[in-house]
């Protein structure tokens, strides 16, 4: 995958997102997201009667979410991404999926337990560095109203042998052997799909694959800023790949 232009990351199936740390708020408002998640989030998606095999399915028409429109301006930013750090630069190799395409919407099968099947999308990769030994997936959603993205993924113990993993292997327990998942939103382990706040606009979620020239070692009940330690120095190579979602 060739070298990202920043502002690229913000222009995904014709949207254009807010310019990073456009009016954040701080970290200490991070509670405001569990506070009302189901309040904030659509009913169930329908399917889309004028095409019954579509995935992505269709939302129920309701009213604007006066909080996600009041909201609508304040976002992390992808600055703020594990992506984004100085220290975890290096060269790219590719990570695809064949539930969606880079900047194109996920659909509603991955999206999260509230209202969704909560299904990890399949992943592949092309070869990673001569070298590597262990990799690591992080996905974030760096368009919440706080200060710091959403973890919706925190993955160990990939094995660099493998081209990629299959739907649902993300889930907690993993049914690939060596996968460890580390502490995500509300402290839950394993693949978090998608919820935004509704009529917030698109949010991107970004998955960063890591390439790691030592295993990590840590221990069960690791968190986001433990691995971001442990990878600092060690990374070799590494692949992003961005999907979209919005409830309106």
């Amino acid at each position: 995958m060739p070298d990202h232009d920043p502002d690229s990351h913000r222009r995904c199936h014709g949207h254009v997102f807010p310019k990073s740390g456009a009016t954040a708020v701080g970290a200490e408002d991070t509670d405001l997201l569990d506070a009302g998640l189901r309040a904030w989030t659509a009913p169930p998606a329908r399917q889309d009667q004028k095409n019954p095999d579509s995935q992505l399915g269709t939302v129920e028409a309701m009213p604007a979410n006066p909080l996600g429109v009041a909201l609508r301006n304040r976002r992390a930013g992808h600055h703020t991404l594990v992506w984004a750090r100085p220290d975890l630069q290096a060269p790219e190799f590719t990570l695809t999926s064949p539930a969606f395409d880079h900047g194109a919407p996920i659909p509603e099968k991955h999206r999260g337990r509230l209202f969704g099947a909560n299904v990890s999308p399949a992943l592949n990769w092309t070869q990673p560095p001569a070298g590597t030994v262990e990799l690591v997936l992080i996905a974030q959603d760096p368009d919440v109203p706080v200060g710091k993205p959403a973890t919706h993924a925190l993955t160990l113990g990939i094995d660099p042998s493998l081209n990629g993993i299959p739907e649902n292997a993300l889930a907690n327990p993993s049914p690939i052997p060596g996968l460890r998942h580390g502490k995500g939103p509300l402290g839950r382990r394993g693949w978090a799909g998608p919820m935004p706040i509704r009529s917030h606009g698109p949010h991107a979620y970004v998955f960063q694959l890591f390439a790691l020239d030592q295993v990590p070692g840590l221990p069960v009940g690791f968190a986001l800023d433990e691995v971001i330690a442990a990878m600092s120095g060690h990374i070799i190579g590494r692949a992003r790949l961005d999907g979209t979602y919005e409830i309106r």
